[in-house]
């Protein structure tokens, strides 16, 4: 099955539901983990292709509406209310159970049983109810939650859970979620799948994740997702997807905003209180498995945003990406008049010769002190716009000039500052130069992997963690950040 782009719960239990026959999903958690939004947006993303009915015993509609205001004109509640007492129901044979005759009904002998015969159930006669007046379409079933409705009715879960299986999934053919509201695996035998959410800490910071278990007769591509209940909705993260439709083919600059300066992306200057300050310095840090692909984005972004406002750039690409591969990925978006005109790449004096060009400035590559002065740096730049932005990949760099750089380059990050530049300089895992610079950086940013996530958040300032998308934007990069809340 094609993936939809406007999923919001992960492609597998979209899958899962849209196989062929009915389905049981255990969604479980402890509280505060979202089951119910959960619940609510598995209801929501399926709404166009099956009609879906939202139990709970224990939360007023009243309640639900004002938490959920969209729920209500997706609440389903055509045929609850209205069955017809004489007619037969041929798949209720768990239900007749529970209520008490049966085929063979069982003689009643007062103080021995705790299920009286003829006993209402109107709750779960109303969920046969709607399931069969919907046939043969198929339905969505959700019970919130099913402990709750087992206690109302004074019987077991796991006994309850049995009989709707066989009555409502297996014989009517339809969906079921349900919804425990504990973390315990006991139930899990019971349904076709299960899902548990959980709350955890990374770096101090809170994360809620999507633990795939089981779900029979669908492969499962990613077992762990991370997921958001901004705006009270859920939201999961899939894989990253590629850089081919992230940067625009022409660039369409960010301004400045109260004096500061636009990183390229709409959302990071948000995150950091709209933008990069006049001479400062900032750090990015990289952690382990950050794809080529996403740091490319990220250099390019601050590049095309730079020389789209007319202001030049010293550019050390990371991962000792040629002067002409850098500037092929960055002239789809600008012009390659600008960019000549306003970015400077550093390559050595030993290399010059093989590219003779006007965006390479020829270093000897010896001292980093010389090879990047101020002086030098501005004269290259001549007719371009202040601030000037100094962007390096620090991985290219200690492979130049060595585990001294961060004494080589002292001056330079003072002329930064004297002239209200701009420096970015972007650390993979194995640089050395991480921690002093991290102690002069006025603004640290990391950038993480969490299985197919990409992950950003401030270290200085504290914020908590984003996980990064790609959107069509209007301006910038097509990237968007979305707090984990």
């Amino acid at each position: 099955m094609e993936p939809r782009p406007s999923l919001r719960i992960p492609q597998e239990i979209y899958s899962f539901f849209m196989n062929p026959g009915g389905h049981s999903l255990i969604l479980r958690g402890n509280a505060g983990t979202g089951k119910t939004t959960f619940a609510l947006q598995t209801m929501e993303d399926l709404s166009d292709l099956e009609r879906s009915y939202y139990v709970s015993t224990r939360v007023s509609d009243a309640s639900l509406f004002t938490q959920f205001p969209w729920l209500k004109k997706r609440m389903s509640k055509e045929g609850i209310g209205a069955e017809d007492n004489d007619k037969e129901w041929p798949n209720r044979s768990g239900l007749n159970e529970l209520k008490g005759y049966g085929e063979n009904p069982v003689g009643i002998t007062t103080g021995e049983m705790s299920i009286s015969i003829g006993r209402e159930l109107r709750d779960i006669e109303a969920i046969y109810e709607a399931v069969e007046v919907n046939l043969p379409k198929r339905s969505l079933v959700v019970i919130d939650s099913i402990d709750a409705m087992a206690e109302k009715y004074e019987m077991s879960c796991a006994k309850l859970m049995n009989t709707m299986q066989k009555d409502i999934v297996e014989k009517n053919g339809a969906n079921t979620l349900f919804v425990l509201e504990n973390a315990d695996s006991q139930l899990d035998y019971l349904g076709d799948g299960v899902v548990k959410l959980t709350v955890n800490e990374y770096q101090r910071r809170r994360i809620r994740e999507i633990e795939i278990l089981k779900l029979r007769g669908c492969e499962i591509f990613q077992p762990k997702y991370l997921y958001t209940l901004k705006g009270g909705k859920i939201m999961s993260f899939g894989q990253n997807g590629s850089s081919t439709a992230i940067t625009p083919k022409r660039w369409s600059p960010i301004q400045d905003s109260d004096g500061r300066v636009s990183s390229g992306i709409v959302d990071l200057d948000r995150l950091f209180e709209g933008g990069l300050e006049r001479g400062s310095i900032i750090l990015i840090e990289l952690g382990e498995g950050i794809s080529t692909s996403f740091t490319r984005i990220l250099e390019a972004s601050l590049v095309s945003n730079f020389v789209s406002m007319g202001r030049g750039v010293l550019w050390v690409p990371i991962r000792k990406v040629s002067a002409d591969a850098a500037k092929a990925q960055i002239v789809k978006a600008i012009d390659e008049e600008n960019f000549d005109r306003l970015v400077r790449i550093p390559v050595s004096a030993n290399q010059f010769g093989m590219y003779e060009a006007k965006h390479i400035m020829a270093v000897e590559g010896s001292d980093a002190s010389a090879d990047l002065n101020w002086k030098t740096i501005e004269y290259s730049l001549q007719g371009a716009d202040m601030p000037i932005l100094s962007l390096i990949g620090f991985d290219t760099m200690e492979s130049i000039y060595g585990s001294g750089l961060m004494d080589q380059i002292m001056g330079h990050l003072a002329s930064i500052k004297a002239n209200q530049g701009i420096f970015v300089g972007i650390t993979s895992p194995s640089a050395r130069s991480t921690e002093r610079l991290a102690d002069l950086a006025n603004l640290h940013i990391k950038i993480d992997r969490i299985g197919g996530t990409i992950l950003i958040y401030g270290e200085e300032p504290f914020t908590g963690c984003n996980a990064i998308t790609y959107d069509d934007r209007d301006k910038g990069a097509c990237v968007s950040l979305t707090q984990i809340v």
